[in-house]
């Protein structure tokens, strides 16, 4: 009978252990791809020098994109996808098109070349590029240049999809900081209905991260941690004493560091935008099964945005 514990246990054990180093290994796998493939310099507000008629002093160059403008574009792809029932997740994958190539863009050709009506038409683009490689159902290129209301074409959209692939190395799958929060997630040491709740809380955090640009050059992984300690901190007794077990799996099976400085920096902007948030005025803190966690939230409480025609949002972030 003792044997048979015993032997059991060491099953159990055996398990356990290959589970934690299949986490590690994917999470590896992931920073390694987003720190060599997807990462991304900040574009928005940058300035540059030009030089003068006389090749003598130079000017500066501001560039016309700023965080306001970037998140009228993420709020109309949450709107967009909420309209069209896709996988929410789909906008990060769109922002990460667009910051890249735009970024890309303003380091090869200069600031300059990066003005609004050509961003516009690549966000519009990075959507529907997005939802083409993500999503079972596509939205045709007609209905966003109908949304366009004449702004963009049908032969424009293609061409603008053909230069973003080229310029992006046609790396299209980047690691989001869902997918990021997933992993994390298996490291909590919670029961069921707690661990849920905690998720939906980070998974909100990510939507609000993305529309923020001031994670445009923040690595997912540094972003998807901060997201799920705040959730953590606010989520309840049960939550927060599991904070430091969390950290301490973190460090171990994760090589992440909480006082890393990328990492506290973006613990301490999620801390600021979920306070801001509407989510934050309708406090989820009886996680422990209460009938108003995240998890039950309607999708205006849940989202950046609330589902509303495209064509006007899209005109409204011009």
């Amino acid at each position: 009978m003792m044997t048979d514990l015993t032997l059991q246990q060491q099953k159990q054990q055996h398990s356990s252990s290959t589970a934690v180093a299949e986490v590690s290994d994917v999470i590896a796998s992931m920073r390694g791809l987003e720190a060599r493939v997807y990462a991304c310099e900040d574009y928005l507000n940058k300035g540059s020098s030009t030089a003068t008629a006389d090749g003598g002093n130079t000017s500066p160059c501001q560039s016309q994109l700023s965080s306001r403008w970037r998140a009228k574009i993420c709020e109309w792809n949450f709107k967009m996808v909420d309209h069209f029932d896709f996988t929410r997740e789909v906008v990060s994958i769109s922002l990460s098109y667009l910051d890249r190539f735009l970024s890309a863009t303003q380091k090869t050709k200069g600031v300059s070349a990066v003005d609004p009506h050509l961003a516009q038409l690549a966000a519009m683009t990075s959507l529907h590029l997005a939802v083409k490689l993500h999503e079972p159902r596509k939205i045709k290129m007609s209905s966003l240049a109908d949304l366009s209301r004449g702004h963009f074409t049908t032969e424009m959209i293609e061409q603008m999809e053909l230069n973003i692939l080229s310029t992006l190395g046609w790396y299209v799958h980047p690691t989001t900081s869902l997918q990021f929060v997933d992993q994390f997630a298996k490291l909590l040491q919670l029961d069921a209905s707690v661990k849920e709740d905690v998720f939906e809380v980070a998974r909100f955090l990510t939507e609000l991260a993305v529309c923020d640009g001031y994670f445009v050059s923040a690595l997912s992984s540094n972003v998807a941690y901060a997201c799920v300690i705040v959730a953590l901190e606010f989520g309840g007794a049960a939550a927060a004493n599991s904070l430091q077990s969390f950290i301490s799996n973190m460090s171990a099976v994760a090589n992440m560091h909480v006082n890393d400085v990328a990492v506290q920096a973006a613990r301490e902007r999620m801390r600021e935008i979920y306070i801001q948030s509407a989510a934050f005025q309708k406090p989820v803190a009886a996680m422990e099964g209460s009938p108003t966690s995240t998890s039950k939230m309607s999708s205006i409480e849940r989202s950046p945005t609330c589902v509303a025609d495209g064509g006007k949002a899209f005109a409204s972030s011009q």
